[in-house]
């Protein structure tokens, strides 16, 4: 079971603009997150979340990718138009999945596949 600190970093970290979530997440936390815990969350490096974000989305983009070869072909046709699907998909879908085949499945069904 993730902690508060755990739970607001990690859906910060799945979101495009992870500084911005981090700060909306810390003022919905209320008094969920103690003092230590807020001045932790709130001297994280801006450059370093942004970059530790991309890393993470990367890393379930190619698990989406890793559950099935007809989804990297689809990626490898329209670059484009996949990946505008994959951000409504992570955008809409929490991040609950350990295996790409799991991944897959919630990406085909999320697409009405």
């Amino acid at each position: 079971m993730l902690s508060e600190v755990e739970r607001i970093l990690v859906t910060a970290l799945h979101d495009e603009r992870p500084a911005a979530r981090l700060a909306e997440l810390m003022a919905a936390a209320g008094d969920r997150l103690d003092a230590t815990e807020r001045a932790r969350l709130a001297a994280i490096d801006g450059d370093g979340l942004r970059v530790a974000s991309i890393v993470v989305r990367k890393l379930r983009l190619e698990r989406v990718l890793g559950g099935g070869r007809d989804l990297q072909a689809r990626c490898d046709a329209d670059p484009a138009a996949f990946a505008e699907q994959f951000r409504r998909y992570a955008a809409a879908v929490p991040p609950s999945f350990e295996f790409p085949a799991q991944e897959a499945r919630a990406f085909r069904a999320f697409l009405g596949e």
